[in-house]
């Protein structure tokens, strides 16, 4: 079995203003059409929910896995297990006007470091993919500078 891995990391950092880098080895190839619909704010208030917003293109509707993880980091500060919480959707659709198929992410925690890792493993098969994430903080977070790293990877099965 010849199996294919493409990776995409997206490096959304947000520490104030939001860049976007991504980062491409050149041993893989970038999805077509990953781009960000919804950047989170400028200013964030602790005890608070934000969307962000993501999509991309499977272009030949192949069947594989989609991983997904998110970074929060604070240069002074350790990030504590609890202090975030993530949650998170797909939709995934082929051409119009096909059924759009729309599944719950559900991330597990880590906290490595003073750092919190939320990350998820979801199947995709569909070419046009939309995922948002809903990130929420505790009420009694230290104000700060934090940095949200979002990274996409695709292993395709071939």
């Amino acid at each position: 079995m010849n199996r294919q891995l493409i990776l995409l990391t997206l490096g959304l950092i947000l520490t104030i203003p939001v860049f976007q880098t991504p980062i491409f080895s050149r041993y893989f190839k970038p999805l077509q059409g990953l781009h960000v619909v919804k950047k989170l704010p400028l200013n964030m208030v602790a005890g608070s929910t934000y969307k962000w917003e993501a999509s991309f293109v499977n272009p030949k509707s192949e069947e594989g896995l989609m991983n997904i993880t998110l970074e929060v980091t604070e240069k002074k500060t350790l990030i504590g297990f609890g202090e975030f919480h993530v949650e998170g959707t797909l939709e995934s659709y082929d051409n119009p006007p096909r059924k759009h198929y729309k599944s719950t992410l559900t991330f597990t925690e880590k906290n490595k470091n003073g750092i919190g890792i939320f990350q998820n493993q979801t199947s995709i098969k569909e070419r046009f993919n939309d995922i948002t994430l809903r990130i929420s903080s505790v009420p009694n977070l230290m104000p700060g500078t934090y940095t949200f790293t979002l990274t996409v990877t695709l292993q395709y099965k071939t």
